[in-house]
């Protein structure tokens, strides 16, 4: 088993704030503990089912996708969404999910 940090950027903390630790004002995080070989696809997919706002602004269930105004780092790196299900997740890993800026 693998203890892994999922951290969320700006929103959802509120609405999951009995199982998110707040960090900040705007940022909450938890403990993930994951079997060995699960990739990042499988943690966020696992989120989703238990968590209605994870699933309904972070990860489709369906699709087995981000949803699109969404940006995922590992371990402070932006990583592909194509790279979901490549990723195998290790002990100490850090997920960090952030809402996708634009404009100008």
């Amino acid at each position: 088993m693998n203890s892994v940090t999922v951290e969320l950027w700006l929103w959802l903390g509120r609405e999951l704030k009995e199982d998110f630790e707040s960090l900040s004002e705007m940022r909450s995080a938890r403990k993930e503990v994951v079997e060995e070989g699960t990739n990042i696809g499988q943690l966020l997919n696992h989120l989703a089912n238990r968590y209605d706002p994870f699933r309904q602004e972070i990860f489709d269930i369906r699709e087995k996708r981000l949803h699109p105004q969404v940006v995922l780092t590992y371990n402070d790196r932006v990583i592909s969404p194509h790279d979901l299900y490549e990723q195998v997740l290790k002990e100490g890993d850090k997920i960090t999910i952030m809402p996708l800026y634009t404009g100008g």
